[in-house]
């Protein structure tokens, strides 16, 4: 085995405390990039007269696709690459595509903005978690996951308030500037003060040799049931996640009388507090609980799903705006909870020299079947139901979801109400696959002890390898 490079200044509390702060700011406008579309959708929608399976397809597969199937080789470089060198990268190319998108005139235009933001984050998620797992031992990786993560409400936060109130104030198109480019200055934080660590540095396995194929890294992650279970869990519940996320604003600026400005920094608020809590509870809760078993990593996710059914049920169908954000609060806790134990258990499972690539893998199912495909599927079926509520031709009468200029109040009046019909049952249909996810969770965690990274390391040594 090598000597251990540095190994003073990688595992130094001091370093370590950094490393997870830098790595929160990049989530942080990881997911404010992915926010900020999601409170400028209405407004969006309504100036260039966009149905909401346009919306389903710029926040769904046509962000999802190259974000998806980008992770797969970058997954490959970040095994034999800089993986510090390679987020600063992604961080520069997703926040010029954002801004870029500013300049959308069309649907074809805001489209190509958006697969270029989705090039750009391809990368992100994968090389941090991978990353992390060099940095601290497998009994504390959910817990960290947790902080970083801490970037998806944070990053909502900043995106929905934030965009909320510059299209307030001027339009969406400014939103888009202002937030596209200051990410350029945390790409240089990136370059300028995080340092490459040995690949499994917290491991004490450091190993010389060099990564496996993608044919190897395949064929062990395939023997593995945990892992397979796994993947399908995080995939399935991420189709729900994703649409629920991206058509929640869209849905309380259609049924309830709120400002955008007003709505964006209320929502943002909503998601910081009940998704940072959840991520803490999550995190900390469930490594806390998997010191008796291990299986609690598993078991608490599928509890959560089966959860947080009736809560967005309650959220989606209420009439009245205090109850509806009251269940959102609730449902969001409760489901959040299921990020950090999965993130922490998939890097569980694989060596280091895997980590990268096995967590690339992961993200590009998760990515075309989550984040593509559910906003996408509440979209259509959000035109549908739209559709049979308006009794006629609902996307010719209604064009971004009200009735033409110069038309009668009482047509503009049900466009209006058919378009909120619509969306309201298309979230609804949805939340009947978190039990799909809850089953694969539970199947995950029969498994999950002998297929653990750690238990083949034992018997690895054991053996005398």
């Amino acid at each position: 085995m090598p000597a251990l490079p540095n190994e003073g200044l990688f595992l130094s509390k001091r370093y370590k405390r950094w490393l997870v702060f830098v790595l929160l700011v990049v989530s942080i406008f990881n997911f404010a990039d992915r926010a900020i579309i999601a409170v400028l959708a209405q407004p969006i929608k309504e100036d260039l007269r966009l149905t909401d399976t346009d919306l389903g397809i710029l926040q769904g597969l046509g962000f999802a696709i190259l974000y998806s199937v980008l992770g797969v080789p970058i997954g490959w470089l970040a095994e034999r690459m800089s993986r510090t060198r390679m987020i600063a990268v992604t961080v520069a190319v997703w926040s010029v595509m954002t801004a870029l998108c500013g300049l959308a005139s069309s649907f074809t235009t805001l489209l190509l903005g958006r697969i270029g933001v989705g090039i750009g984050e391809a990368g992100a998620l994968p090389l941090s978690s991978s990353l992390q797992a060099d940095h601290f031992k497998p009994e504390r990786r959910a817990s960290i996951a947790a902080i970083v993560a801490l970037g998806s409400p944070f990053g909502f936060l900043l995106g929905q308030s934030l965009g909320g109130w510059i299209a307030s104030e001027w339009n969406w198109r400014v939103a888009f500037f202002a937030l596209g480019f200051p990410g350029l200055l945390v790409a240089l934080l990136v370059t300028f003060t995080l340092r490459e660590p040995p690949r499994g540095l917290a491991d004490g396995r450091v190993s010389d040799e060099p990564p496996p194929s993608l044919g190897a890294v395949l064929r062990y992650l395939a023997a593995k049931p945990t892992y397979l279970h796994l993947l399908a869990a995080y995939a399935i519940t991420g189709l729900t996640f994703n649409a629920v996320a991206t058509f929640v604003l869209p849905f309380y600026l259609r049924s309830f009388d709120l400002p955008l400005a007003t709505l964006g920094a209320l929502f943002g608020l909503v998601s910081l507090t009940s998704n940072g809590l959840g991520m803490l509870v999550g995190g900390f809760g469930f490594d806390r609980l998997a010191k008796r078993d291990a299986r609690w990593s598993l078991w608490g996710p599928a509890i959560a799903l089966v959860l947080s059914m009736p809560l967005y049920f309650g959220a989606f169908a209420s009439t009245r705006v205090a109850a509806s954000l009251a269940f959102v609060w609730c449902a969001n806790f409760v489901l959040i909870t299921y990020f950090a134990p999965t993130s922490g258990t998939l890097q569980n499972l694989v060596g280091p020299r895997m980590r990268a690539m096995s967590s690339s893998l992961v993200f590009l199912v998760v990515g075309i079947f989550g984040a593509g495909l559910g906003p996408t599927i509440v979209g259509i079926a959000s035109d549908f139901f739209a559709r049979r509520a308006f009794g006629g031709n609902f996307i010719a009468s209604c064009p971004g979801g009200h009735a033409p200029s110069g038309a009668a109040a009482a047509a503009d009046a049900a466009c209006r109400a058919a378009s909120t019909i619509g969306l309201r049952y298309a979230l609804i249909a949805m939340l009947i696959v978190f039990l799909w996810g809850a089953v694969h969770f539970f199947l995950a965690a029969r498994t999950l002890k002998r297929d653990l990274y750690a238990a083949e390391a034992a018997r690895d040594t054991a053996a005398g390898v």
